[in-house]
Parts: C-alpha cells; structure tokens; sequence
C-alpha cells in the first residue's frame, strides 16, 4: 500500500540557492514517492519511486541519477563526467538511455566501477509535448546506513550527455537538491457514510519536530484517469480546499475529521490528494487518501474533453469500465443550465477494457458551449458527466491536427485567429524541420522541404500572448 508522496518542485527560474543548475537543456520537477522503509540491521532500506521532466528535444540521451546522504555530498565539478572517486560514497546511481525509447541501463558509461542500480526496475514515460517528457522509475531499493528513525534528507544530482562514452560532455545537470522522506507524515480516509453519503474524510499531519513550523495544504480531488492501473497526482486533479497557514510541531498535530467536501455525479470513488507544504520544507509533500467506497455505475468514465474547430466542436470520451450501458446522450447549452440534446452515440454495453468514443457538433453556438453526457444503462437508470465548457468566440483560437497519422507524409491542421507564421514542427531529437505550407482558408498543408522519415514529431503553435500549443504527429 502507498504511504505517501515526496514532490521537490524545482523549476529552472526558481533554483532555491541551494541547487545549482546549468541550463543548455531543462531537468525539472525532480519528485519521490516513497513505497516503504524498513530495518535491516543497523542499516535502513528504502524503496522509492522516481520521477522527473526532461526536455529530450534539447539533447538528452543519456541521463544519470545519484544519490547521497547529505554528510557524504561530494562537490562535483560538472565540466566532465563524474568518476567513482567524485561520486565518493554514493548510495544509488541510475542510468537511463533516454534516445529514443525509454530504457535503464546495466552500466554507468563514464566508469565501468560504478554499478547502477537495474535489476527489478521498471522504467515509464509520458510524452508531455513539445519534446518534454516525464520520466518514472518505479521499485528503485537501496540501503541508507543508520536506523530508520533517523533517516536523513537526502541530496540528489541528475545530469545529462549527448554520449554514451567513458570521458562524455555534459551537457546538461542539476545538482544539490534535497529529498525529505520521512517528515511530516500525513495519513487519513475517505468514510463512505453508506448508503446515502455524503462522503467525507479524516486527515491527521503529525511531526516530530519540538518547534512549530508553519505549514499549509491543499486538497486536490483525483481526476478518475489511472496510469498503470493506479491513481497518480497530476495536473488535472481539482483542488477543493486549500487551508491556509498553520503551525505543526510534535505538540500540535493538524486534524480534521468527519469533513464534508464537494464532488459531482461519477465521482463517488475518487480519492483525495493532500499537498503539504511550507517554508521550511525543502519539497513538498503530497499523500493519497485511498477511497475504497463501493457504487454500481453502468458507465466509470475517464475523461470527457473537447477541441474547438473551423466551424463545429470535436468531443471525445473514455471510458474503462462499462457494465450494462446502453448509450451516451450528448448534451448542450448556453447558460449551463438549460440543456438540448444535440445527438446519440450507442455504447458497448459490457466491457473491462477502455473505449474511445468521440461526437462533433457541428453547429455550435457563438460564445461559450457547456457539454455533458448523460449516461443511460439498458434498465433506463442514467448519470450525468461533469460538464466542460469550450469557447466560440470571435477571437478564440483552433489549433487541430486534420488526420493523425499523417497521409502522404504531408501533416494537414486546421488553424484559426493565429498566424501561421508561428508554427513549427520538430523531430524527437529537437531537430526543426523545414518545410512550406498551403491554405485553403483556415486549412493548411504542411510538406517537408527534403522529405521526413516515418516516426513521430512533434508540431507546435507559439500563441501571442500565451503559451506554445503542441501537437504530436505520426508519420508512417
């Protein structure tokens, strides 16, 4: 069972002046996940899961990872590789071959001593755009010297090179960033308050620390979409509650219990991310409070998006389990109250695994559009989806891919109230790639000047005023 979840967030322009960076290419969001921590004598193991951001379009291939404790921290000089007498006494070192496919590697190219760790690990990345990927590494144990009640802050280098070589450049690196594992602890529970709810949750933050620290939270309701079968913290979950500064030590605990929060139709079995954090703190500290509530749905929906177009809106749906269903009804409306059923699209009735489902409508209103799916099982019960709004706007801007995989190795997008000039296309490795565009009204055809390969690239909008727009294209 997961304990908790340890975030460093540390961005390239907020380097705390604790963390050197050198920049030619971005390794940021380094995070911890602590599995477990157990005695094996005088020693400690942990398990760990790691993850952190890359920016491969910017040249890394191979990426290292080491960590210390804090008294055992060598001052590396990051003009060449480090060897095992600069890494001293390291207790983890990762390899990755980040070229391409994800994959660890077996051996540690700058120094044939130092033995990364390999064995029982699994590695996974999440294509993030734009050549930024995330970066996982899952059941990663090592023994830490000393008794588990005392384990230490960890500090933690990350570099990266264009080669896999004995002497290889460094091309990019972050070092001196603290990992805190065991301090402040948060644990707690949804209560399921069967059969009629309303669900609410128990939450205790407890430290062992004398004096008071100020710390504060926030809570985040998970957003239904699983990674590998599990629920992870990401950028979709909603947050719900935010507490404000409060004091924690050892004499005063943070405890709420019994707490009623807000959540919509489907949303029944989700959990509830905790995120601690404070000035003291040299990362925050997020924790999972599990929901194991049981309802019966005909449909648990993932996801429901939608994408402006030309002239209509592209909708699209997932589901992971479906038991029952009948068909989703798509619905509309301008105020998010009243609502018109524009179409329907028949569901697959029973299934365990994901479906995708997609509609257009192809009139939509001028200004907002509010949709929602009502879901309906083959008995006539149903519910409604959360809804999503998507602007119409005079001035709003459309940004598709018109075919994925590409056709004919020409990429053909729809782009509107931006202007073309701004659009690139990149291959993984970051490469720009040349090429001349055709229009026909807000249509275009891109063509590679001297051909492209089959693989995937990325194309990417740079919005005035707003951040860049990317979209991957597989060209067969």
């Amino acid at each position: 069972m997961k304990t908790f979840y340890l975030w460093i967030w540390i961005a390239l322009a907020a380097i705390s002046i604790h963390s050197k960076s050198y920049a030619q290419c971005e390794l940021v969001d380094p995070a911890i996940e602590l599995n477990s921590v157990s005695p094996n004598g005088s020693d400690c193991i942990v398990n760990v899961n790691l993850s952190f951001t890359i920016n491969k379009n910017n040249g890394n291939k191979f990426t290292y990872v080491h960590l210390w404790k804090p008294a055992d921290y060598p001052d590396i000089d990051y003009k060449k590789a480090p060897k095992l007498a600069d890494l001293g006494n390291v207790l983890a070192t990762l390899a990755i071959d980040t070229d391409g496919a994800i994959s660890l590697l077996s051996s540690y190219s700058a120094d044939a001593n130092v033995i990364p760790l390999f064995t029982g690990l699994t590695i996974l990345e999440e294509d993030l755009g734009g050549g930024l990927s995330r970066i996982t590494i899952d059941n990663i144990q090592f023994p830490v010297p000393g008794a588990c009640e005392t384990l230490p802050i960890l500090k933690g280098d990350v570099w990266s090179s264009q080669a896999s070589s004995a002497n290889p450049p460094v091309h990019c690196y972050n070092e001196d960033f603290d990992l805190r594992i065991n301090d402040p602890v948060i644990t707690g529970k949804i209560n399921c308050n069967e059969p009629d709810g309303p669900r609410t949750y128990d939450l205790d933050i407890i430290s062992t620390s004398p004096t008071a620290f100020e710390v504060s939270y926030t809570l985040y309701l998970d957003d239904g979409v699983l990674t590998n079968g599990e629920t992870t913290f990401g950028a979709g979950d909603l947050p719900i509650y935010s507490s404000g500064p409060i004091n924690l030590s050892a004499s005063q605990p943070i405890q709420s219990k019994d707490e009623p929060y807000t959540y919509a139709f489907l949303e029944d079995k989700r959990t509830i991310w905790v995120v601690l954090t404070g000035p003291s703190l040299p990362n925050a500290i997020v924790a999972e409070l599990q929901n194991g509530c049981t309802i019966t749905l005909p449909v648990t929906l993932a996801r429901f998006n939608g994408s402006l177009l030309d002239n209509a809106v592209s909708l699209s749906w997932t589901t992971t389990e479906e038991a029952g269903s009948s068909h989703f009804d798509i619905e509309r409306s301008a105020d998010a109250k009243e609502f018109i059923q524009l179409g329907r699209v028949q569901a697959k009735g029973n299934s365990a695994a994901t479906q995708q489902y997609r509609f257009t409508d192809t009139k939509p209103i001028a200004g907002n559009n509010y949709y929602r799916l009502r879901m309906v099982d083959t008995d006539g019960k149903f519910e409604y989806s959360r809804m999503i709004a998507i602007d119409n706007g005079a001035n709003s801007v459309a940004f598709e891919l018109m075919g994925n995989p590409a056709s004919g190795r020409e990429i053909k997008f729809l782009l509107k109230n931006e202007n073309a000039s701004n659009v690139s296309l990149f291959d993984l490795s970051g490469k720009a790639i040349r090429f001349s565009l055709s229009q026909t009204g807000n249509e275009f055809v891109l063509k590679p000047r001297n051909g492209i390969s089959s693989g995937l690239y990325i194309l990417s909008l740079q919005r005035s005023n707003a951040s860049a727009l990317t979209r991957k294209v597989l060209v067969p």
